[in-house]
């Protein structure tokens, strides 16, 4: 696809180039003066040598490093975004355990009447915390479905990712920690509608809170979504 998109474009480059008015005796002369002065040509001198010194390569490159360097680069850099993800991901402990709650959603049109579902999750560590998934399921008027959420941490873009797996939808959430550091502001933009929605999930306890909204590509509020959960007790 990319081939044929710049074919065009080169083959305009090469008419063009075919089309343009022969050398004028005035341009040929111009091409026949004589070199430049010492003066200036030094200045070019200096110019390509800069240009020189910036493409020479990095002795820390991974192309000068030995086979044994190189690996214990990485095994470094392995470890330290490995202790990254680790201290990042504990914002989700207090999400950890089975809860039982009820959702709500709003919309900002009146005449939309509102939805409202039972909903019950289980949030648990996977692979050594690196992720932290939520399966649950949702039972009421035409809202009944079965999902899955899977969260972590990526250390390249300094940003929290999630992916969201429906029975009748697919998503994709990025995340910032709030400022008070105890719980991740998820947000994901429609390819398809340009709508925005952001959610959070704030835990206090064995009470846990949630909060959405969409908005419209315009900026106007489409709707809200709250829910509240209580962690189910744990008998020994």
């Amino acid at each position: 696809m990319k081939r044929k998109m710049l074919l065009p474009s080169a083959f305009l480059t090469v008419m063009l180039l075919c089309q343009a008015p022969p050398m004028s005796r005035a341009d040929e002369k111009e091409s026949q003066k004589p070199d430049q002065a010492p003066e200036v040509q030094n200045e070019a001198k200096d110019k390509e040598d800069d240009a020189d010194k910036e493409q020479e390569p990095d002795a820390d490159s991974p192309d000068q490093l030995s086979p044994e360097e190189f690996k214990e680069r990485m095994k470094k850099k392995e470890a330290a975004d490995k202790a990254t993800v680790a201290k990042m991901m504990k914002v989700f402990s207090s999400l950890e355990g089975e809860w039982t709650g009820q959702e709500e959603l709003k919309f900002e049109d009146a005449s939309t009447p509102p939805l409202q579902w039972k909903d019950q999750w289980k949030g648990v560590y996977t692979m050594g915390s690196k992720y932290f998934e939520m399966t649950g399921k949702t039972a009421g008027e035409d809202m009944n479905s079965e999902y899955k959420w899977i969260c972590t941490y990526d250390v390249e873009a300094q940003r929290y990712r999630a992916w969201y797996f429906g029975d009748n939808a697919i998503n994709q959430y990025v995340g910032m920690l709030s400022e008070d550091g105890k719980h991740v502001v998820w947000r994901t933009r429609s390819r398809v509608t340009g709508a925005e929605s952001e959610f959070t999930m704030q835990a206090e306890g064995n009470r846990l809170k949630c909060r959405g909204t969409d908005t419209l590509p315009n900026g106007d509020l489409f709707s809200t979504q709250t829910s509240e959960y209580t962690r189910k007790r744990v008998d020994l």
